[in-house]
């Protein structure tokens, strides 16, 4: 038998088996890096799969605080509202003289700070018959803690004024539903506290006598002297 020829069939099977050998080692070479950046990119989206779910769910709480705040403010609003009707009922324009329901016209503040002023004078003159006539006969033990010598107090006339125009605010026009709560807030709040005020203010003259602000106790007597001077 003779081989094959050069340049016969054989050798160009041989040949394409070789370069389909070969295209298939570099179609593997390639394949390779690709399927390793695949993995990598669908890991990488995976990722940011997950940091959006995330950002979603802090998106959902923050928006469920921003309802929240906005109820509250809308709740303050509306307890504004009912402030302002309010002391647009205290402050109403005053009815002609002579009819019932006039409403109050509160008076200018006083300089305190000055005492020398008209003003003040004025001003404790009013005071002076409305703690005779309403301070100490209607509100009790807290009348008893006002000593005599209140008018020589600045701090003292300071908060009668604010009580005095308030009270007349509260009782002198007619009475409604809302006035009575209002009444009660100022009986059980502001009269109270301005009443302590008043008798720290004042407890060395309930004490020892009268003494102005700001002005040193005198001394103490002595035990030894059981009270004798």
């Amino acid at each position: 038998m003779t081989g094959p020829r050069p340049g016969g069939p054989d050798e160009g099977v041989v040949a394409a088996v070789l370069k389909l050998t070969d295209l298939s080692a570099r179609i593997e070479r390639v394949e390779q890096p690709a399927a390793r950046r695949i993995e990598e990119l669908a890991a990488s989206c995976a990722d940011a799969l997950v940091q959006v779910a995330g950002l979603r769910e802090e998106a959902g709480t923050l928006g469920g605080r921003a309802d929240g705040i906005e109820h509250k403010l809308a709740e303050v609003s509306a307890l504004l509202a009912r402030m302002s009707a309010q002391i647009d009922d205290l402050t109403a324009a005053p009815e002609p003289d002579g009819q019932p329901g006039a409403a109050y016209r509160v008076n200018p503040g006083p300089p305190w700070w000055n005492l020398g002023d008209d003003r003040c004078a004025a001003a404790a003159g009013r005071l002076r018959d409305w703690v005779d006539e309403v301070y100490r006969p209607v509100f009790g033990y807290l009348g008893a803690m006002l000593p005599g010598c209140w008018d020589r107090h600045p701090l003292c006339l300071a908060c009668l004024d604010v009580l005095h125009e308030a009270w007349c605010l509260l009782y002198l026009p007619p009475r409604d539903p809302k006035m009575v709560f209002a009444q009660l807030d100022w009986l059980t709040r502001p009269l109270l506290q301005a009443a302590e005020i008043m008798a720290a203010e004042t407890r060395p003259c309930r004490d020892r006598g009268h003494r102005d602000p700001g002005e040193p106790a005198p001394p103490a007597v002595p035990s030894w002297l059981n009270g004798r001077h």
